[in-house]
């Protein structure tokens, strides 16, 4: 269809088909539709009806949000337009054309279709008169109109005006001037843009002054406005008016009171965050006063709830201004003020700000900011984020520079926490206000809600035991179940707490004494229960039992007067309570100050409340559960506290509270059966560890029978084994360790009690196989088990004082068997469950049992069973063995410590102790449900991976710190884990690794990426516990990381290749590019690598890390990112890898982003330095040079100017050239820009072509010219002028041709620099190849500089300088000979010049020459005599052994030479020579100077002794240790080359051996042929072979009288031996065959040498595999029966 052709009402009608999906077509489609339909639009009509569903249904606009971005920008490219004239700006200095206001040159372009269309007034005013008729449709929204609009309000023409202005006054009524999209778009059209990387066609105008106007009546109406324009400016410029506007602003928001609906409720908060970001870019403002931060507070009350959410978003961005205020700071006091008023306040917003602000502005050190964490606490605000906030605040934390909260894993120091004395002080003497108390609703405490009394318990206690254990507790983000599990378990913690308690009450401090004074206080009132509350209860109890049991007596004595305040509270409703009370209820009754009487009364009432309740009172007056299980308690803690101060009580009265106790041990299975039956079993453990209950009898009132220890023990050994509830088992267990201190070892209820543990094997539970291990250490070691720390809850206990120790000995004996039959039956077990419960009963024992003589006794049975458990199937297991193995380093001696890392080394590498489990028809594989987590059986990956850290280190003992750091299990964590102090350990085991870490950091660093989820799991616990600070950490350790992981890539193991890919990826992140630069090509070469490798699962890490690298790069060619020169420091590092080794590549993946890492990267704005890098190096890469310099040119090239002054050529003549020249050549000269001078040459070459004549009488002076334009640095110009020079050299005279050739040789000669070098080389060859028959009239100028241009070390260069000689003589070597004197007279000063890499190539050319030999060489041996003498006299360097062999060669060559006696060198003198070039220590020389040797002995031996001189060093080399001279070679392949240098040794020494010639040389016989015969055995084959071909020689060479029959037979011996008897080499058979074979011809044997030659090969006939070499022997057989 043709537009043209079509009426205008016509083409209107087709305008929705032109412009639907107009964003999917190509630019130069959308340009000529654009101009089709713009006539048109003025004629398109459509009904406003179908106009509200054409938008989709006819344009679908909808569906491609892109196309009214197109159009639209079009529109108000078009209306913006004005044609050229007063009213464009004049261009700037390096343009003439004209700006136009608003646009870009592109926008002009596409407007004018570059230039084709005219624009007169009237049809530019109908056409804009048609598109604002077509965007005032309902196909168009308001928001996309009003920048036409207004650009339409400000045309010249009053029609266009007319209707814009009508447009905004009726098409733009729901406009949201608070759009951030809108707002951006009006500031472009008012700013302008900046150009863009593809150059400044894409630079747009500012607006004209009318439209900027008119665009500030709308951005002054915006708030949003406001706000972009605080972001953009900086603090500088915004800091004059900061002031102003932030009174505007909050006029503005007093003023306008409460407001409804979205819009205004949107303005007003944007005023907020108006003043939000001006405070936050000019601080001095909102620090000047508090007015601003308190109106910000009080809004967050009043303000309705939907401009509540901006008053808090501006809060938070001023928080900054306020973090780390100094003290001194006027506003100091009243931002505390603000701070508490409004976390007192009910209003939920206000809350949560004042929570962030206290988190954010203060340390966590700070006792303020805390304290209003604690207010947070209240209940009378529920919210979740301030509950959220609150608790963030109690966790410790330490405060980043931007004052925000650290990450989790973040390890708080200790002096980053506040101080217990000041908390507790600043909490009592502060209190909240009386509404704040009113509002929370709940009961009152000290002024405090009780709620927030319970979290300042909690708090306060945390803080106390932290501070009391400063470098045992890792305050991280367990820290909280750490303290807990420290002070029930752990004896460490307590013992620090105790010493803590100890000297802050004793120690003189009186404002420490009062802070104690006042945490009892606090403590004291928690414990009322009539407030009803069991948390509160429960904490302060807990409190409390710290305090009394560890702290000094005093302190519990002072509580004996309140025995029935604290009687009421151990039956308290909350089971937590009861057990703590009960037990601070039996230290405080037993004090001394009480006396007997009162106790044994209060157990006699106790035992009769828990007698009621008795399974054998049939009474129906039942107790509640509750106060019974706390009288139970309470007898157990009563009778042992008792025992521990050695206060006797009345037997029948314990008798009684016993037998009260065994009757709850029975029962119906149930929830209080469970709770009162543990609490028997751990009151029976309280007072079985203090006395044998079997003293304890009581004879029954129906039944002859006593409750006896034995019966006692059963009952509780049946309840371990039959109960359901681990709790119940626990503490039976408990109990049964606990019953057998005061025992002796041969009482029968100690085998009932070792027999009960080692039946809780088969309850497969791991709680109980601790509580089993914490009972086995208490057989074993009684009070002596660090397990029973916590039991010492009495400073002074007597009852240890008299421990009865005379049983000590046979306890020991008793339980060594039980360890052994642990080891023995359990360790070895086929069970999983009883492997595991062996492997933690050992660690219990050793951990518990440290000190014990009979663990140190039992270290190396214990390490056993660890190294054999740690190859478990079971993951805890392992881990657990893991444990042990530390513990057992850490507790061995020296010998113990040397034998352990042997052993586990040799576990983990060798696999020594790791032996096969033996597989029966009982034999458990899998646990039930384990089925699938590691059914591969690699769980041992894990610890193998430490092993490996620690050897990589050089540090073995380090593994057991390891085994300490890497805990990955919750178990350890927990109380059970907190028991065995497993946090001590880490912290000890970190200490010591700090030495290390240099080292560490590197090897950690790349472990936490392991594809192994165990070993990377373990890896990032042992980085966490000694990386305090990960971003300092790996910025101090960069480089050391970046080399480990760039070796990791190139690693042989799968798994660190892939783990090195994912560390990469991770630390390449945000660095900068000083840290980056020195890697980066490394780092790609590495990476590609790896995205080739063989395994899936790395190609898939390296694919992530490639992108990364990408990305990196493409942001560091980024102009915008950093300079131009950093830039170009990067791709100068990238393009030529990425060119010469990437989109190159045999792999497709690493072709695929070599090409898109290219690509982007001249997407970039260092376009134009990335084309240059090509340009400049594009003949470096298998793309050519001349198709760069194609794809570069093409446009110039085919250009229509290109074509003229190609037409232009022939019209040249004589009288044209006269004028052309000299302009011609001031282009060669000072012509700038490739494209000029490359077309210069092109067009001087055209004119040698087309215009030769014209051209003749100019070319000298063309020639002048291009012979200082082929200098240039720029290759492509370099290359073009070259091929210029060649053409014009069919025209010049040969004097300008020679004077051209010496210039050549003067740049090539004279210039160090390579553009010099390379400008003589490509001259000389475009000369041979345009002009060769000028050349070859010039050939003795030219051809030296081309024969010694050929042998230049640079590759290269060589190649260019080869094609020349091709070029000029088809590859023949004729020129050599015919012009040998002119290259001898150029290459012979130069081998004395100053250039080390001249002087080689003026040896290697002349030494070239002489290899070729023949007559025309041995002509000019006087000349080329001393040459070669001199040259050798110098250093070894690379290629000399070409000069060496050469020389020999014009030695043969020219035998004649040395037959005149006054010529230099002598034979003698060519002898010396050779010997001590032979000599020198160049071992690469060395071989091939001997080769050159020997070659010279062939020839010469004849005639001139050279055994002589050359004897004692051969024969030095024959018999060398290539090994003892390897390990002093600094060369890594020493010892190959050394073996060769052997092998030509022999061959050299029999060449100079002539016994025939020189009598001297009979005399060396016998020793040169033991040198031969001596050193056959213990060398390799080829050095065999080299002796066994010289032997060969020397047998032909020598006659039987040379030789002895004892020489002759040591000969056969060696050679049946090492020679006929090696099946392995035929090469070795056949020489020695050879051997023989020589032997036999020169020598006459006697009959019994012949006899045993013949019995050798007829020996070797037999095992001989090959037929050709028993044809050999036979015919040797036959040769030995004719000697």
């Amino acid at each position: 269809m043709s537009v043209d052709r079509m009426t205008i009402e016509e083409t209107a009608k087709y305008i929705p088909s032109l412009l639907k999906d107009i964003s999917r077509r190509p630019e130069s489609q959308r340009i000529t539709i654009f101009h089709m339909i713009l006539p048109a639009l003025q004629k398109w009509d459509m009904k406003t009806e179908e106009q509200m569903k054409a938008r989709e249904d006819v344009f679908g606009f909808n569906s491609h949000p892109e196309d009214p971005v197109v159009i639209l920008r079009f529109f108000l490219d078009f209306v913006l337009y004005q044609p050229s004239s007063s009213s464009a700006v004049s261009g700037d200095s390096e343009s003439s054309q004209p700006i136009y206001a608003g646009l870009s040159p592109a926008a002009v372009n596409v407007i004018t279709n570059k230039g084709k269309i005219s624009w007169s007034h009237q049809k530019l005013t109908t056409a804009k008169i048609g598109v604002l008729k077509f965007i005032m449709s309902h196909i168009f929204l308001d928001d996309e109109r009003l920048n036409i609009l207004i650009a339409g309000a400000c045309d010249a023409n009053h029609e266009v005006v007319s209707m814009s202005e009508d447009g905004l006054r009726r098409w733009t009524t729901t406009v949201d001037l608070e759009k951030a999209q809108l707002i951006k778009a009006l500031y472009t059209m008012y700013l302008g843009t900046k150009p863009t990387n593809t150059g400044n066609d894409q630079k747009r105008a500012p607006a004209s002054t009318p439209v900027k106007i008119r665009i500030l009546n709308y951005l002054m109406k915006s708030i949003a406005a406001t706000n972009m324009a605080v972001m953009m400016a900086d603090s500088k410029s915004i800091a004059p008016i900061a002031p102003v506007m932030i009174s505007g602003l909050l006029k503005y928001i007093d003023q306008t009171g409460p407001v409804s609906g979205h819009d205004a409720e949107s303005i007003k908060g944007y005023a907020y965050i108006g003043i939000g970001l001006m405070c936050r870019k000019v601080p001095a403002v909102a620090l000047k006063d508090t007015q601003i931060l308190r109106e910000f507070f009080e809004s967050l009350e009043t303000e309705q709830p939907a401009v509540r959410t901006y008053v808090q978003d501006a809060l938070s961005s001023i928080i900054d201004v306020y973090t780390k205020l100094p003290e001194d700071s006027p506003v100091y006091n009243d931002v505390k003020e603000i701070i508490l008023n409004s976390v007192q306040k009910m209003n939920s917003h206000s809350r949560y700000m004042a929570l962030k602000y206290a988190n954010a502005v203060y340390p966590f050190s700070s006792v303020f900011a805390r304290y209003v964490c604690l207010l947070g606490s209240s209940a009378s605000v529920t919210k979740l984020e301030v509950k959220e906030e609150s608790i963030r605040g109690l966790h410790p934390f330490v405060q980043s520079d931007a004052g925000m909260l650290s990450s989790a894993n973040a390890i708080v120091p200790p002096e980053a926490l506040p101080k217990f004395n000041d908390l507790v002080i600043y909490l009592t003497e502060n209190r909240p206000n009386d509404q704040y108390v009113y509002d929370s609703k709940s009961p009152v405490i000290q002024g405090y809600p009780l709620e927030v009394y319970s979290e300042i318990l909690r708090f306060v206690r945390m803080i106390l035991v932290l501070e009391a254990n400063p470098t045992t507790l890792l305050v991280d983000e367990y820290v909280e179940s750490k303290v807990d599990n420290g002070m029930s378990d752990d004896p460490v913690v307590m013992d620090n707490f105790k010493k803590h308690l100890v000297d802050s009450w004793l120690g003189g401090d009186l404002e420490k004494r009062r802070a104690l004074e006042l945490w009892l206080k606090f403590i004291e009132n928690s414990l009322d229960q009539n407030l009803k509350d069991p948390v509160l209860l429960s904490t302060g109890a807990k409190c409390l039992l710290e305090v009394v049991s560890l702290g000094p007596p005093a302190i519990a004595s002072a509580f004996q007067g309140r025995l029935d305040f604290f009687k009421a509270l151990i039956f308290s409703k909350k089971q937590e309570a009861r057990d703590t009370m009960s037990r601070i209820f039996g230290i405080i009754a037993t004090d001394p100050s009480v006396s007997q009487d009162e106790v044994q009364a209060l157990l006699i009432e106790l035992a009769d409340v828990a007698d009621k309740n008795s399974q054998t009172n049939k009474s129906t007056s039942m107790l509640p559960t509750e106060k019974v299980h706390g009288a139970l308690l309470t007898i157990g803690y009563l009778i042992s506290r008792s025992n521990y101060r050695s206060r006797s009580l009345n037997n029948d009265i314990v008798r009684q509270c016993i037998h009260c106790l065994s009757t709850y041990l029975e029962g119906a299975p149930g929830t209080v059966f469970n709770m009162l039956a543990a609490a028997a079993c751990h009151s029976l453990a309280e007072i079985g560890r203090t006395q044998i209950l079997g003293s304890l009898t009581e004879k029954r009132k129906h039944a002859s029978t006593t409750l006896s220890s034995h019966d006692l023990a059963e009952k509780l050994a049946r309840l371990a084994k039959t109960c359901k509830e681990p709790k119940v088992q626990e503490q039976a267990l408990l109990a049964l360790g606990q019953l057998s201190i005061p025992l002796t070892s041969e009482s029968t209820v100690m085998s009932i009690v070792t027999d009960a543990l080692f039946a809780s094997s088969d309850t497969k539970q791991v709680e109980l196989f601790f509580a089993g291990g914490e009972a086995w250490s208490v057989v074993a070691f009684g009070w002596g088990s660090q397990a029973m720390q916590k039991h010492k809850d009495i400073d002074d206990m007597p009852l240890l004082k008299n421990l009865d120790q005379s049983d000590e000995a046979k306890r020991s004996e008793l339980f060594q068997t039980l360890i052994e039959k642990i080891a023995r039956v359990y360790v070895v077990s086929d069970r999983a469950w009883y492997r595991k419960a062996s492997c933690i009963w050992f660690l219990s024992i050793l951990k518990f049992g440290k000190d014990q003589s009979l663990i140190q006794k039992n270290l190396g049975v214990l390490h056993a069973a660890f190294s054999r458990l740690i190859a478990d199937r079971d993951d805890f297991t392992q881990e657990v063995a893991s444990k042990g193995l530390g513990l057992v380093y850490e507790y061995g001696d020296a010998k113990i410590k040397e034998d352990m890392l042997y052993s586990l080394v040799g576990t983990f590498t060798e696999g020594r102790s790791i032996q096969a489990q033996s597989v029966t028809d009982n034999t458990v594989l899998f646990e039930e449900g384990a089925l699938g987590t590691t059914p591969d059986g690699n769980s041992i990956t894990t610890y193998k991976e430490l092993c490996s850290l620690a050897s990589e280190l050089n540090q073995p003992d380090l593994i057991y710190k390891f085994m300490s750091l890497a805990n990955h299990n919750a178990m350890w964590t927990s109380r059970r884990g907190a028991a065995f102090g497993f946090q001590n350990l880490m912290n000890l085991a970190e200490k010591e690794l700090e030495p290390y870490l240099p080292r560490l950091v590197p090897k950690l660093y790349r472990y936490q990426f392991d594809p192994n989820g165990q070993v990377n799991q373990s890896m990032k616990t042992i980085w966490r516990s000694l990386v305090k600070d990960n971003q300092k950490t790996v910025d101090k350790y960069f480089d050391l990381i970046m080399e480990d992981v760039l070796a990791g890539l190139g690693n042989r193991q799968w798994r660190v290749r892939e783990a090195s890919c994912a560390a990469v990826t991770d630390l390449v992140q945000g660095r900068q590019l000083a840290q980056i630069e020195p890697y980066l090509e490394r780092l790609w070469k590495m990476c590609f690598r790896a995205l080739d490798d063989i395994k899936e699962s790395v190609r898939r890490a390296a694919t992530q890390t490639c992108k990364q690298l990408t990305k990196l790069t493409v942001h560091y060619c980024d102009p915008t990112v950093v300079s131009s020169s950093d830039g170009i420091k990067v791709m100068n590092i990238v393009m030529p890898f990425l060119l010469e080794r990437g989109i190159v590549s045999d792999a497709e993946d690493v072709r695929k982003f070599s090409l898109d890492a290219l690509l982007r990267i001249c997407k970039t704005a260092m376009e134009p330095q990335a084309m240059n890098y090509l340009t400049f190096h594009a003949d470096k890469y298998n793309i050519t040079q001349e198709q760069l310099d194609s794809a570069r040119l093409s446009g110039a090239k085919n250009s229509p100017m290109m074509e003229g002054v190609e037409h232009c050529v022939n019209q040249i003549d004589e009288d044209v050239m006269k004028e052309l020249t000299p302009r011609i050549i001031n282009i060669v000269k000072k012509g700038t820009g490739l494209p000029t001078k490359a077309g210069c040459a092109r067009f001087i070459v055209t004119l040698v072509m087309n215009r030769r004549a014209a051209m003749e009488p100019f070319a000298d002076t063309f020639l002048k010219a291009l012979s200082g334009a082929i200098r240039s640095k720029n290759p492509v110009i370099r290359k073009a002028f070259a091929t210029a020079t060649g053409y014009v050299c069919q025209l010049a005279t040969f004097d300008k041709i020679c004077s051209l050739v010496r210039h050549l040789k003067k740049l090539y000669i004279e210039n160090t620099d390579e553009d010099a070098h390379a400008a003589s080389a490509l001259t000389a060859a475009d000369m041979t190849r345009f002009a060769t028959d000028r050349m070859n009239a010039v050939a003795s100028e030219i051809v030296p500089l081309i024969y010694f241009g050929e042998h230049d070390p640079d590759d290269d260069l060589k190649k260019v300088w080869a094609a020349a000689w091709e070029n000029l003589t088809s590859g023949t070597r004729s020129l050599v000979t015919i012009h040998a004197d002119e290259i001898i007279d150029f290459a012979q000063p130069l081998l004395s010049s100053s250039s080390w890499a001249t002087k080689q190539t003026a040896a290697l050319a002349i030494a070239d020459m002489c290899k070729s030999g023949g007559r025309a060489i041995s002509q000019r041996a006087d000349k080329l005599m001393p040459v070669m003498v001199s040259t050798l006299a110098t250093r070894s360097w690379a290629g000399k052994e070409h000069v060496l062999e050469a020389f020999v060669q014009l030695c043969v060559s020219a035998q004649g030479y040395f037959e005149e006696k006054s010529k230099e060198p002598t034979f003698d003198e060519v002898i010396k020579i050779m010997v001590r070039e032979c000599k020198r220590k160049n071992r690469p020389y060395q071989r091939h100077a001997l080769v050159s040797f020997k070659v010279f002995a062939d020839t010469f031996s004849d005639r001139v002794d050279i055994l002589k001189q050359a004897q004692p060093f051969l024969t030095e080399l024959c018999e060398m240790d290539e090994d003892e001279v390897a390990e002093d070679d600094e060369n890594d392949n020493a010892k190959p080359l050394l073996l060769m240098i052997k092998a030509n040794a022999f061959k050299t020494l029999v060449a100079s051996f002539r016994p025939k010639t020189f009598i001297e040389h009979q005399d060396q016989t016998e020793k040169i042929c033991q040198t031969f015969v001596g050193n056959l055995e213990g060398n390799v084959w080829n050095v065999q072979l080299a002796i066994l071909e010289s032997l060969k020689l020397f047998f032909e060479r020598v006659s039987s009288e040379h030789v002895n029959d004892k020489l002759l037979n040591q000969v056969l011996d060696t050679c049946n031996t090492h020679g006929l008897n090696d099946l392995k080499y035929s090469a070795i058979r056949t020489a020695t065959i050879d051997v023989l074979d020589a032997l036999v011809a020169s020598c006459k044997l006697l009959p019994e040498l012949k006899s045993k030659l013949q019995s050798m090969t007829t020996s070797s006939l037999q095992k001989e595999p090959l037929a050709v070499l028993k044809e050999r022997l036979n015919s040797l057989n036959k040769s030995v029966d004719s000697n």
